[in-house]
């Protein structure tokens, strides 16, 4: 293809210059400043979005780092999770606003370790009840962390709920697994199928399979359906190897 001028104005400004002057030969100068004024507030308000999301990107970022510096075993699981949890959604044909708020839920699902001692995040033996009841209450403080990020607020309610399970046996808030949102359905899939997929201290990493066959057991009872069913069809696309070894349950 043959490479514009460089003289040439960029596409659409010869557009704009001829709209330009037909506003000029209709209206004058004013008509022109009425013309022009929404274009420069839509491009100023554009850059401002453009940088306030990578400002909230950044933010996401930084607290990925922080768990993980606190926690290393988790390094890698949360990514895993996000792209998972993200093919997952738009499997599901969700819009683009909400596929978004799940990269961030999954991103930040397990924010709440930070909040549990390095003793019991990095123990190799089998976790006591009273340790086990410890790591149950990292929903909770992820929710009370990302009460002070305002942008966050809407995701909060999925990183919270991402271990209740439809039949009420989870933990976290304790809802009813009918109250569960489409995005907390969503991230408790995709977190499971990565936990199971990942050396253990008191076991080894399940097989793909094997996991695969996990989750459609499950599915009706523990997990939504729908959601396990529109994971089959994204898996093969991901890389599914298994992930980082994690001492703690997910």
């Amino acid at each position: 293809l043959p490479l514009p001028s460089a003289t040439a104005p960029p596409p659409g400004r010869g557009r704009l210059g001829l709209a330009s002057a037909q506003v000029m030969g209709g209206e004058g100068p004013l008509g022109l400043a009425l013309f022009v004024v929404p274009l420069v507030v839509a491009r100023q308000t554009h850059s401002r979005y453009l940088s306030l999301r990578e400002a909230y990107a950044d933010t996401v970022r930084s607290l990925v780092a922080a768990l993980e510096a606190k926690d290393p075993y988790t390094k890698g699981h949360s990514v895993r999770v996000a792209r998972f949890a993200v093919a997952i959604a738009e499997e599901m044909a969700m819009d683009e606003r909400e596929v978004q708020g799940i990269e961030y839920a999954a991103l930040l699902h397990d924010l709440g370790k930070i909040g549990i001692s390095r003793a019991v995040l990095a123990k190799t033996g089998a976790l006591t009840a009273e340790e086990f009841d410890k790591i149950r209450e990292h929903p909770a403080i992820a929710a009370r962390i990302l009460e002070s990020v305002p942008f966050l607020d809407a995701v909060r309610p999925a990183v919270q709920d991402h271990h209740e399970r439809l039949d009420g046996r989870g933990y976290g808030r304790g809802v009813p697994g009918a109250e569960l949102s489409t995005a907390a359905r969503i991230l408790a899939v995709a977190d499971s199928f990565d936990a199971m997929t990942a050396d253990r201290p008191y076991r080894a990493a399940l097989s793909t399979e094997a996991a695969v066959s996990q989750l459609h057991a499950n599915a009706g009872h523990q997990i939504n359906a729908a959601v396990v069913d529109a994971s089959f069809s994204v898996r093969k696309g991901l890389d599914d190897s298994p992930g980082a070894d994690h001492a703690t349950p997910d």
